[in-house]
C-alpha cells in the first residue's frame, strides 16, 4: 500500500508515525521550504497524549514541554469561578494535559519519522484518479500513490477540489497569540487560564520552565489589519483591567512574534472522502480552539486512519469506516467548541455559563472530560 500524506503539519506527521508503527510506510508532502509551525503554545490532551505514547514518544514531550496541574476559567484578576480538579484534566489514567511549544512538537514529530519520509517544497496543485491510482501535481513534479491522506489544514486544496462548495465559518472573533521568556509568578505556576472580561478573553500557560504562551480574543470583522506601530498600546488598553501579569506579558513580547488569526472553523462536510482520497485533521473538520482540542482531533485521526488501513485492503471500505468512527466526537467538538465561544462573547451567554460551572456536579464535569479523553474503540 502506497500512501501519500499531503501536510507536514501536526496531523500529517503523526499520521505517518500511525503508520509507521503498524509497519505501513508512506511518504508525507509539505508545502513548505522548511519546517515552520508558528511561534505558539499548543495543549496535548490525555486523548492525544494516549496516541503520543502509543508511538513512543509521549516521554519526549513531556520532557520539553509542561504539565498544566489546573485549567481555570477566571475573572479578570486571574481569580477562578471554579476551581478544576485533578479529575477535570487528567484522565482515569492518570494522563495528564501537556503545555508545549508548537514548534518543537513538530520537529519531534518530525525526527521520530525515518529519514526519507518527509520532503519538503512540494506545493499541491491538483490530483486525479488513474486506473485505480491517484496522480498528485505538484509544481515541477508529479508523485503517484494508492492513498492519498489530506492533512493541509483549514484551506485545504486537496478538499476544494473534492468539494468545490465547502465553506469556512468565521466565528466574529479575532486573536493574537505569542510566547514570552519569562516564568509565572507565584501562586500561577503550572496553570492554564482563560481570563473573561466583557467581550474579550485573555488565556495563558506555561510551555517550559521559562516560557510562557499567551493568547488574546475579541469580538472583530474579519480580515483586519493591525496597526503595528500601536498594537502594544492597543492590546494592553484593551485588557487595561486585567491582573498587572496580563499587560506585562503582552509588552515582553517581542512584537515580531506578536501573531494575529481570525477564529474560524468549517461547516459541516456531508462527507471526508472520495475514491481513493481521504480528507484528515483540519482538512476535515477543523473546529475553533475553544475547547483546545484542534490538534488532538488530528491526532485521533491519525490513530484511527491508521489502524483502520492496517485491517482494511479497501480503501472505500477504510474511509467509510473511519468516518463512522470518528463523525459523532468530532462533530460534538466543532459544534460546542462553536458555541462555547459565542457564549463567552456575549453578556448573557457568559452569565449563563459560569453560572452552570459553578452549579455542574464534579462528578458530572469529570463525566464529560472522560468522554472526551476516550479513544473510542481503542486499538490497543
Amino acid at each position: 500500500m502506497d500512501i501519500a500524506i499531503l501536510g507536514g503539519g501536526i496531523t500529517g506527521l503523526t499520521t505517518a508515525l500511525t503508520l509507521n508503527k503498524l509497519g505501513i510506510h508512506s511518504r508525507v508532502y509539505e508545502r513548505a521550504p522548511m519546517l515552520n509551525e508558528v511561534g505558539a503554545g499548543i495543549w496535548l490532551q490525555p486523548n492525544a497524549m494516549k496516541v503520543m505514547d502509543w508511538i513512543g514518544i509521549g516521554d519526549s514531550l513531556r520532557e520539553v514541554g509542561m504539565p498544566v496541574s489546573k485549567a481555570e476559567i477566571t475573572n479578570p484578576q486571574l481569580i477562578p469561578i471554579r476551581k478544576s480538579t485533578q479529575g477535570m484534566i487528567t484522565d482515569p489514567n492518570g494522563n495528564s494535559i501537556i503545555a508545549i511549544h508548537r514548534a518543537r512538537l513538530q520537529q519531534i514529530l518530525f525526527d521520530a519519522l525515518p529519514s526519507d519520509t518527509v520532503q519538503l517544497g512540494m506545493d499541491y496543485q491538483k490530483h486525479e484518479e488513474v486506473n485505480g491510482k491517484v496522480k498528485i501535481h505538484f509544481s515541477g513534479s508529479e508523485k503517484n500513490c494508492d492513498i492519498l491522506l489530506a492533512g493541509d489544514g483549514l484551506n485545504s486544496r486537496v478538499r476544494k477540489q473534492l468539494f468545490p462548495n465547502s465553506e469556512t465559518r468565521y466565528s466574529g472573533q479575532t486573536s493574537w497569540r505569542g510566547v514570552v521568556k519569562t516564568i509565572l509568578p507565584k501562586g500561577l505556576e503550572g496553570a492554564g487560564y482563560e481570563a473573561w472580561g466583557k467581550g474579550i478573553r485573555f488565556g495563558l500557560s506555561q510551555i517550559s520552565p521559562n516560557e510562557v504562551y499567551w493568547f488574546a480574543v475579541c469580538n472583530a470583522p474579519q480580515n483586519q489589519q493591525d496597526n503595528r506601530g500601536t498594537l502594544k498600546a492597543d492590546l494592553k488598553k484593551m485588557f487595561d483591567d486585567f491582573h498587572p501579569f496580563v499587560k506585562e506579558l503582552i509588552q515582553e513580547t517581542p512584537l515580531e512574534q506578536i501573531i494575529r488569526t481570525d477564529i474560524s472553523d468549517l461547516k459541516r462536510l456531508a462527507k471526508w472522502h472520495s475514491k481513493n482520497v481521504c480528507l484528515i485533521g483540519d482538512a476535515a473538520h477543523a473546529t475553533t480552539p475553544n475547547m483546545g482540542q484542534g490538534a488532538c482531533q488530528g491526532v485521533e485521526d491519525a490513530y484511527y486512519i491508521s489502524n483502520i488501513l492496517a485491517q482494511e485492503s479497501d480503501a472505500a471500505a477504510a474511509f467509510e469506516r473511519f468516518e463512522s468512527e470518528r463523525r459523532r466526537k468530532v462533530d460534538f467538538v466543532v459544534n460546542n467548541s462553536y458555541r462555547f465561544g459565542s457564549m463567552a462573547h456575549n453578556g448573557f451567554g457568559q452569565m449563563l455559563m459560569k453560572t452552570i460551572m459553578k452549579l455542574t456536579p464534579e462528578k458530572v464535569m469529570v463525566k464529560q472530560m472522560n468522554s472526551l479523553y476516550n479513544l473510542k474503540p481503542s486499538y490497543h
